[in-house]
């Protein structure tokens, strides 16, 4: 059996777009997001280039250490 690839959601690639700018905002590298959130560099670059969507409790481990509310991120994520 193979397994066939899950396309990234329009709405997955939007919560990475917001994800990506805060990035940015806070000057903060994948390397740093990744340790953050107690993941790995590879993880965390397959969703920041939107290879793979986000798990919840990985936003919301973001949102917290952004001090953001979840909803503050996914209303960013959809302007």
């Amino acid at each position: 059996m193979g397994s066939k690839k899950i396309e990234v959601s329009p709405f997955g690639r939007q919560v990475s777009k917001a994800i990506r700018s805060e990035m940015g905002i806070h000057r903060m590298s994948g390397r740093e997001l990744a340790k953050t959130i107690g993941r790995g560099e590879t993880y965390v670059r397959e969703r920041v280039s939107d290879e793979k969507e986000w798990a919840l409790s990985d936003i919301a481990k973001i949102c917290d250490a952004w001090g953001l509310s979840p909803e503050e991120l996914i209303s960013k994520a959809s302007q």
